[in-house]
């Protein structure tokens, strides 16, 4: 399948890929210094960032009917996958840099999933429980990784509403929208890769949505030096179908000598 590097991050795939519904999303997302992001960054990337921040984004998704776009959707799979993520300019197979996702740590619970998914797409998801429970009041997002803790999010549903809450680092919640979900592809490298991994993945239209957030454990920004946990805020959809390519498309990263610059971080949390 040949993917065109404008894709737009609404339109549908064409070819064989993997279709789903996301039956609940959530986007948390926490301001950082951008040059803790460095070892992430393959060479030639750029952070992109707001207000002088690049944006840590822990991604919850509880995904429904996952399966290859010619099977009908009662032959799909559901999972919880929980991916950490950064926005970045990546280096594409025809040189140009493009704003993309960096995916910075992916897990999710299905082990068939992880290992298929490693497999086929070359993104190296790990295997951990990952749960979703809500009551009258809150959700809440929890993993696990043999009896440790290492992420819990919790999200009054009561602050959510079509408004950015107060004393977010956006101006609106279309502006956050944007700026963490408008693109429409997705990037893995490891450090000493000679190869930048792409992915395209679309969805149809949504309705934003966005709340309040406690976060009280997060192993991947503890993993950074970061002790200060608070979340800007979450964005939350609901049973938006969601279009994922197969194949990655890589990108030599032996042909690019551009430095990586993340730019000033002054204004962001530590």
């Amino acid at each position: 399948m040949s993917v065109p590097f404008d894709l737009a991050p609404t339109a549908r795939l064409s070819g064989l890929h993997m279709v789903g519904t996301v039956f609940r999303r959530f986007l948390i997302s926490y301001p950082v210094d951008p040059h803790i992001l460095a070892d992430y960054l393959p060479p030639g990337a750029e952070c992109v960032t707001h207000n002088d921040c690049a944006w840590v984004s822990a991604c919850f998704v509880r995904m429904d009917d996952m399966r290859p776009s010619f099977l009908p959707r009662w032959m799909g799979m559901g999972f919880n996958y929980l991916i950490h993520r950064t926005r970045a300019r990546l280096p594409f197979p025809d040189g140009k840099l493009r704003e993309a996702v960096l995916v910075l740590q992916p897990n999710i619970n299905r082990p068939l999933l992880s290992t298929f998914g490693s497999l086929l797409t070359g993104v190296g998801f790990k295997t951990r429980q990952i749960d979703f429970s809500e009551d009258d009041a809150d959700w809440r997002i929890q993993m696990n990784h043999r009896g440790k803790l290492l992420f819990d999010a919790e999200i009054p549903k009561a602050s959510c509403s079509e408004r950015i809450v107060p004393d977010s680092q956006f101006s609106s919640a279309s502006e956050a929208d944007r700026f963490l979900l408008g693109v429409s592809f997705g990037g893995e490298w490891k450090n000493g890769q000679q190869h930048l991994k792409l992915l395209p993945e679309t969805h149809d239209p949504w309705e934003t949505r966005v709340c309040k957030c406690i976060s009280h454990k997060n192993q991947f920004l503890e993993s950074l030096g970061l002790d200060r946990l608070a979340a800007d805020h979450a964005i939350t959809m609901t049973e938006i179908p969601h279009y994922f390519g197969v194949t990655p498309i890589k990108a030599d990263l032996n042909k690019r000598s551009i430095l990586s610059d993340c730019g000033n971080s002054d204004s962001c949390e530590q």
